[in-house]
C-alpha cells in the first residue's frame, strides 16, 4: 500500500499537537527521520510519522529516557521490555515517595518534632524486613541463653515475632517499627525478658501442659469478667486456683507463695514493655487484635490471683 499523504514539519506539528521546535530536535536525534524530503531538501513526514510520534510522545510522558526509545524504535529492544522496565521504576519511584510522605506524617505527629526524630525515623524506614528478622532472630537467641527452650518451641516463638513493614506503611506501622527497632536495641529490655525467659523454660516446664491450662483460665476469665463477677468472689477464687495449681504442676513447681509472685511478676511485665512489644508486633501485621480485652481478662485473673489465701 502506497504512503497516502505527505506533511510538511508545520502541517505535522498542527495535526498532533507538537511544536516544529520538538518535532525537528525528535528528528535531529534519530527518533523520526522524515521518510521523504523535497527537492529543496524540507523534511515531508507521512501518517506513519505521525503514529511513530505518537508512540515517542507516550513513553517520553511515561518517563521513558530517548536513549530508550531509539532502542526501541530500532527494534534493539521489545515494546513490552520497555514498558516493563519503565513500570518498574515507576513503582519504585511510587514507593519511595509514598514512604518520604508516611515518614512526614509519621514525624509530624510528634509534639514538637526536632532533627534528631526526622534523623531517627528516616533511618528505621530503611530498616528491611531481611535485616528486621535477624534482628528479632538475634533477640530471640539472647532471650534463650541459660534457658530450656527446644528449637521447636523456639520455632514457634520466633514465627509469631517476626513482622514486616508493608510496602506502603501507615503511619502508625512506621511508628511501631521504629519503636520496635529501638526497644530491641535495649539492653535491658533484653535482659528483662531473658530473665523471665529463664525462670519460665526450665527443664521441668511442659509447655503444652501450661498452653492448656493458660487457655482454659483466660476463658473461664473472660466469661466471669463478662458477667461482671467480681475477682475476689468465690467463683472467681476457683477460677484463679485452678489457674495457679494447674500452672504449676505444668513447670513442675509447688503451688505456693513464690510460684503466685513469679505470676504476679509475668503480670507487671506483659502490662509493661513486654506487652508493648508485642501490641507493635500486631500493629505490623495490620491486625485487629482485641489488646484491651485481653488485657482487661488478664487483669481480673490477676486480682482474682492476688485474693488467693496462700501463704508466704
Amino acid at each position: 500500500m502506497g504512503v497516502k499523504a505527505a506533511y510538511s514539519i508545520g502541517e505535522l506539528a498542527r495535526l498532533t499537537g507538537q511544536s516544529v521546535r520538538r518535532i525537528r530536535f525528535y528528528s535531529d536525534k534519530g527518533l523520526l527521520p522524515p521518510m521523504l524530503r523535497t527537492a529543496t531538501n524540507y523534511r515531508l513526514y507521512t501518517d506513519t510519522d505521525i503514529a511513530r510520534l505518537d508512540l515517542i510522545q507516550a513513553l517520553r510522558g511515561a518517563g521513558v529516557d530517548l536513549a530508550t526509545i531509539q532502542r526501541l524504535l530500532t527494534r534493539r529492544l521489545t515494546l513490552k521490555d520497555v514498558l516493563q522496565t519503565r513500570l518498574d521504576v515507576l513503582e519504585a519511584e511510587i514507593a519511595s515517595k509514598r514512604r518520604a510522605a508516611t515518614v512526614l506524617r509519621a514525624t509530624l505527629r510528634l509534639p514538637n518534632p526536632a532533627d534528631d526524630d526526622l534523623r531517627r525515623i528516616w533511618t528505621m524506614s530503611s530498616l528491611s524486613n531481611q535485616q528486621m528478622k535477624a534482628r528479632i532472630e538475634a533477640f530471640i537467641d539472647d532471650i534463650s541463653t541459660g534457658s530450656s527452650l527446644n528449637d521447636d518451641w523456639r520455632q514457634q516463638v520466633l514465627d509469631m515475632s517476626i513482622p514486616e513493614l508493608p510496602d506502603d506503611p501507615t503511619p502508625e506501622q512506621l511508628a511501631a517499627w521504629d519503636e520496635l527497632a529501638t526497644l530491641l536495641a535495649d539492653p535491658s529490655f533484653v535482659r528483662e525478658v531473658q530473665e523471665g525467659t529463664t525462670a519460665f523454660w526450665t527443664d521441668a516446664l511442659d509447655p503444652e501442659a501450661y498452653q492448656r491450662v493458660s487457655i482454659e483460665a483466660y476463658n473461664a476469665a473472660a466469661k466471669a469478667s463478662c458477667e461482671g463477677l467480681s475477682p475476689d468472689s468465690a467463683e472467681a477464687q476457683t477460677i484463679a486456683r485452678k489457674w495457679f495449681e494447674g500452672s504449676a504442676r505444668a513447670m513442675g513447681k509447688t503451688a505456693d507463695r513464690g510460684v503466685l509472685d513469679w505470676h504476679l511478676s509475668q503480670y507487671d511485665a506483659y502490662a509493661g514493655r513486654l506487652g508493648r512489644y508485642r501490641d507493635l508486633l500486631v500493629i505490623l501485621r495490620g491486625e485487629t487484635s482485641p489488646m484491651a480485652a485481653d488485657r482487661e481478662v488478664w487483669g481480673w485473673l490477676n486480682d482474682a490471683l492476688k485474693a488467693l489465701p496462700i501463704a508466704s
